[in-house]
């Protein structure tokens, strides 16, 4: 399909407030091109029905990571697979080369303090846990809205949110849709690696990447690479 057409299969508006950065996407990549042609009904019912301005920058987020992640020739895209965890599935099933396959949670923190962002940072952090697929790495990757931290920083948020989990009473547990400390603790080791970057992206400025030490399945140096490389402007 010709890029005019594909633009406009995907808008139902001329002004829907996310058609000039699509546009801009489609015309710098092929890759995110092909990928939204081959997703054209999907992506099309989510602009039609995330009108809500929240639901929009989270929709602009998932599929600016798409465009960014397709930016790296070694990383192929699978949106929304069909595995699903508690009854929800991750937004992409990332494959690197032929040889590792990862599952990818997007999300969004919204403007904040220094504290409040620390506070629900950790919280988005437990409660995504309930969406890692087994048998596989998964990453999840974080925009926020305010500067985002350091590694050093990032490492201290990853650190408190797992010192919770070990310290949490039932009521915490619960919380989170597990029915056991054990059953969130075998969760938590299917978390490979946290990516969190600034909305908007900032040029010269890397993403930090925080890599979990319990991680059953790691995600190997050169798929981190490729992942901060795709995230570089």
């Amino acid at each position: 399909m010709q890029r005019e057409q594909l633009l406009s299969a995907v808008f139902d508006s001329a002004d829907h407030p996310l058609k000039d950065a699509i546009t801009e996407w489609l015309m710098l990549s092929r890759r995110f091109e092909a990928f939204v042609d081959a997703h054209l009904a999907k992506i099309r019912k989510k602009l039609r029905t995330n009108t809500h301005p929240d639901a929009i920058g989270d929709l602009r987020l998932e599929l600016e990571t798409a465009f960014l992640l397709l930016r790296s020739d070694a990383l192929h895209l699978t949106y929304e697979p069909e595995h699903r965890q508690h009854g929800r599935s991750t937004d992409f099933a990332v494959r690197y080369t032929t040889s590792v396959t990862f599952m990818t949670e997007v999300t969004r923190l919204r403007p904040q303090t220094t504290a409040l962002r620390n506070e629900r940072f950790t919280s988005m952090l437990h409660d995504k846990l309930g969406q890692l697929q087994p048998q596989h790495g998964n990453l999840i990757l974080v925009g926020i809205e305010t500067q985002q931290p350091t590694a050093d920083e990032l490492r201290n948020l990853a650190l408190q949110a797992k010192q919770q989990i070990d310290r949490g009473d039932a009521e915490f547990v619960q919380r989170y849709g597990f029915t056991s400390r054990s059953a969130l603790v075998k969760q938590y080791q299917r978390l490979s690696a946290v990516l969190i970057r600034e909305i908007p992206l900032q040029a010269h400025e890397p993403v930090a990447i925080w890599v979990n030490p319990e991680a059953k399945y790691p995600l190997p140096a050169k798929v981190l690479t490729a992942l901060a490389s795709s995230h570089r402007l």
